[in-house]
């Protein structure tokens, strides 16, 4: 599972790759899409 460096800006949780593209966050189902966050993890 891929994790961005950045985190929901809607209540701060960890982001979390979702299946259809882009990321989303479980908390409060908010979705973004994946070249909005830097996802090297270096």
């Amino acid at each position: 599972m891929n994790y961005p460096r950045g985190k929901c800006r809607q209540c701060g949780e960890r982001l979390y790759g979702h299946v259809d593209g882009g990321y989303q966050c479980l908390n409060c189902e908010q979705r973004y899409p994946s070249d909005e966050f830097d996802t090297n993890t270096r």
